[in-house]
């Protein structure tokens, strides 16, 4: 009952799993009125929001991440969300990595204000799979911005990093 799984650790994170409902539908977070999590809670897999701050949930399937208001320590914050092309049949895993990772790519500099090749900061994805893409429509790539070495408190939003 997984709807998302880690792919080599935080570095490459894709949405899988026919458990699209329950857990990974819940939210257990407190947020303020503009949506920002002012205590943290687990966060399904199909709850998770732009400016959210995640901790890791590990390598394997997940169902559920931990998030945190983004002023305490945290793995990741999710950065930039957009639609992938709508084809009618999914164009498998490899490709919808490969435009996930475009779009993510493309977003970085402009949230960092640094280009990702001069960054000590790296980026992860997390995408639709066949199951979430013919089941429901999924269609979202969440991008997730991080620093491979520490932990993060704040945004890394402008931090020229």
């Amino acid at each position: 009952m997984a709807a998302g799984r880690i792919i080599g650790g935080i570095a490459g994170l894709g949405l899988v799993g026919a458990s699209y409902m329950g857990v990974a539908g819940q939210d257990d977070t407190v947020r303020d009125e503009a949506g920002n999590v002012v205590t943290g809670g687990d966060v399904g897999a199909f709850r998770i929001r732009l400016g959210d701050c995640i901790q890791n949930p590990g390598e394997g399937e997940f169902e559920s991440v931990a998030a945190v208001p983004c002023a305490q320590p945290h793995d990741s914050e999710v950065y930039h969300a957009f639609m992938l092309a709508d084809r009618p049949t999914f164009p498998g895993m490899e490709a919808t990595f490969a435009e996930a990772d475009e779009g993510c790519y493309e977003a970085f500099g402009r949230f960092v204000g640094q280009t990702y090749e001069n960054s000590t900061l790296d980026y992860a994805t997390i995408s639709p799979t066949e199951v979430t893409w013919n089941e429901i429509d999924d269609r979202e790539v969440l991008c997730l911005i991080y620093d491979s070495a520490s932990l993060t408190s704040g945004t890394l939003r402008d931090s020229r990093r």
